[in-house]
């Protein structure tokens, strides 16, 4: 059996395939990427670290809104940077509790060499803590359970 620590971590519901792009794209391969596979994200990398991120978000709002030509605006010029990164150990209430403040949806998972190695999103920790309420919910009916067969064996031993 599983115990909490197993579910609690962000590398135990993050995705591990992440849709990368490099800064010198342009933003129209960065929405063709994201539209062609069903994404709202792709992290920007350089030298398998992840420098910045582009969202829908960042399309309507910095391109679509302003205007501005996709086919000739980089990658660069429109990403979310820095962006903030945690490591595959990371707790996930402390983590969902940093999206809020930090006001974002995502975080790249990087490596101790600050590689990427996944993403997480709010839906993945949320996910995640369901995960562990439900294995929490299940280890106390079988203590539970455990308890009343304990009190049961010292009742038929008459001792209390």
């Amino acid at each position: 059996m599983k115990n909490e620590d197993d579910f609690r971590e962000i590398q135990n519901c993050m995705t591990k395939k992440v849709a990368t792009i490099s800064p010198e794209a342009t933003v129209l391969k960065a929405a063709k990427q994201m539209s062609n596979n069903s994404i709202s994200c792709v992290v920007v990398i350089k030298n398998k670290k992840p420098v910045g991120i582009v969202t829908e978000r960042d399309l309507i709002q910095r391109i679509i809104v302003k205007g501005k030509n996709s086919t000739k605006t980089k990658v660069s010029d429109i990403m979310t940077a820095p962006v903030v990164c945690v490591p595959p150990e990371s707790d996930l209430v402390p983590s969902g509790e940093l999206m809020k403040k930090k006001k974002v949806r995502r975080f790249p998972v990087t490596n101790d060499k600050g590689e990427l190695i996944g993403l997480v999103t709010q839906t993945d920790i949320l996910e995640g803590i369901i995960h562990l309420v439900k294995h929490i919910d299940w280890k106390l009916v079988t203590m539970k359970i455990s308890v009343e067969e304990y009190i049961e064996k010292l009742r038929d031993s008459k001792i209390i």
